[in-house]
């Protein structure tokens, strides 16, 4: 409790007289002293950096906490993606407590303000000391947001003269926050295994791309642009067996430029799309019914992955 403690003792002794304020302070420092050892890892006002890094798929705000590890808040494309907080930490594992508490702090040029107690979180074992996601996460980035510092506090080892209290700073958030939240507007609502293996169907003795399928060809456009690990997506054509072998040929090609030229408007590179057209080959239905003949007018995609 020394963070909030120190913040109450504060605005208790900025109201006494000063001869009173100084014995009051000197009483204030023993006691700590005496009762625990306190590290408290915080940027210093002039250290404070926040950075922004996104893309399409995905957002990252993140802030380093010196001598102590990273805070990176995080959501990848998808609409089932959370918004998820991991502090990172590059210290000697926790021994003692499981749980640590997380206060949001006035700075200190706002001592009037009090300490806001946001719960607790679970310690973790591995690179990531503190994980929350969704309405945790929130909370944490509107604490910063009001210029708080959301602070975690815990035990560090088995006595409890070893506490620790971990802040993240307000100071330089707001412009890279900004950046942050217009990322998360941009984000596609597609994970890229939803959009790995795509079937497009085409009306008969067309090649128009049907509406239906243009936010998920934006999509993995996006993909095409920003993924390093997608390496190639293959276009094969089709078609019903309605009209001459070579008509159908043609057609098959045509189904696939207009694919490709989607993709291609939506920003995706032309070289990585590898292309084939099977005319009325390979049917995936029979062809002696409207409803089989239907299934095989189509463009069927994958994407291929490093």
């Amino acid at each position: 409790m020394f963070l909030l403690n120190h913040a109450l003792s504060k605005q208790a002794l900025s109201k006494q007289p000063p001869t009173k304020r100084l014995i009051c302070w000197f009483f204030l420092f023993c006691s700590f002293s005496v009762s625990a050892s306190y590290k408290v890892y915080e940027a210093e006002l002039g250290e404070s950096d926040w950075q922004f890094n996104g893309n399409p798929l995905g957002c990252q705000l993140t802030h380093k906490v010196p001598y102590y590890g990273k805070a990176t808040f995080n959501k990848q494309a998808g609409k089932k993606q959370s918004l998820e907080f991991n502090l990172s930490y590059k210290r000697q594992a926790v021994t003692a407590v499981k749980v640590a508490s997380i206060q949001s702090l006035s700075p200190a040029w706002l001592p009037e303000q009090r300490a806001r107690d946001l719960g607790e979180v679970e310690i973790r074992t591995g690179k990531h000391i503190f994980h929350t996601l969704d309405t945790a996460s929130w909370k944490l980035l509107n604490e910063l947001e009001v210029g708080r510092f959301p602070t975690f506090r815990y035990q560090n080892f088995e006595s409890i003269q070893d506490q620790v209290a971990v802040s993240l700073s307000a100071v330089g958030f707001k412009q890279p926050y900004d950046r942050f939240l217009d990322c998360l507007t941009s984000l596609v609502p597609y994970q890229l295994d939803e959009l790995a293996q795509m079937t497009l169907r085409f009306d008969f003795s067309k090649h128009l791309v049907k509406k239906v399928y243009q936010n998920k060809l934006s999509a993995l456009a996006a993909y095409v642009r920003f993924d390093p690990n997608l390496e190639v997506v293959f276009l094969r054509g089709y078609t019903d067996s309605k009209g001459s072998r070579g008509y159908n040929h043609k057609l098959s090609e045509r189904r696939i430029a207009a694919v490709q030229k989607l993709l291609t408007l939506e920003g995706a590179d032309p070289t990585r799309f590898k292309t084939l057209a099977f005319g009325e080959k390979n049917p995936v239905a029979s062809n002696r019914k409207a409803s089989g003949r239907a299934l095989n007018r189509r463009v069927y995609i994958q994407v291929g992955q490093k």
